[in-house]
């Protein structure tokens, strides 16, 4: 059964609204999502521009996955929102940049932000996604765009329906292990930059060969060393969209 959904025209953040539901001691899972965010948030406490008519949702998800298996539920969310995003018809081709963004025609179209609860020795994962569906910003690191821009005209309510249906097949898939191979290989097939140059936080530059079991980047350095990148940003040199 899928998760029962709250929905609110507009909210400061659908994190942050379900972070208070979990201090509410309701432990089932569910979608808080919202057409308009007030004070949307991004990776590394970046402002996440959130106007109406885009889609802003985030899932409360308990969670008995082991702790280090979870760094690689950002793969498992990205493919989500990519395979809601494909059930619209799109022609352009759908792909992932490590860790969490959803790129239509080489540019952004949703981002995820992933926030770990533990409470009274339990825990809680929220798995926040913002879609753009009507609207994208102008001035982003990487250049943006929304699926209204792609030619694809979708109501916030029914792209939700799409999310809620991609996510409980996708966390079906990985909760247990068993299909956590079959997520690396999904991931891998769509991903960005494959074989190509990245730069990394610290200067370091190589190829891109990969990702390893908890879902990290996995570089070959110019001197043949490998590398093991897990957190911050990341330039593709090769894959930039410039215009």
């Amino acid at each position: 059964m899928l998760p029962d959904v709250i929905w609110h025209d507009s909210v400061g953040s659908t994190n942050d609204e379900a972070q208070a539901r979990m201090s509410l001691n309701d432990s089932n899972p569910v979608w808080i999502a919202a057409a308009e965010q007030t004070r949307g948030k991004g990776r590394l406490g970046r402002h996440w521009v959130s106007e109406p008519g885009n889609l802003y949702a985030s899932l409360t998800w308990p969670s008995k996955v082991e702790p280090r298996r979870l760094a690689s539920l950002s793969l498992v969310a990205g493919l989500a929102v990519r395979d809601a995003v494909i059930v619209t018809g799109i022609t352009a081709p759908v792909q992932l940049k490590w860790p969490n963004d959803v790129l239509v025609g080489g540019r952004k179209v949703s981002g995820v932000l992933i926030e770990t609860l533990e409470r009274a020795g339990s825990r809680v994962v929220i798995v926040g996604c913002g879609i753009n569906l009507l609207h994208h910003p102008s001035d982003t690191r990487w250049p943006a765009t929304s699926l209204s821009a792609c030619g694809i005209t979708i109501e916030p309510r029914q792209m939700l329906e799409n999310l809620r249906s991609a996510m409980h097949a996708r966390l079906r898939q990985w909760a247990d292990g068993a299909g956590l191979a079959d997520i690396h290989a999904d991931w891998m097939s769509v991903a960005l930059g494959r074989g190509g140059r990245i730069s990394v936080e610290g200067g370091r530059q190589g190829v891109f060969k990969g990702l390893s079991e908890d879902g990290a980047l996995k570089l070959t350095l110019d001197d043949g060393t490998e590398w093991t990148h897990h957190a911050g940003d990341v330039e593709w040199l090769e894959q930039r969209v410039t215009s």
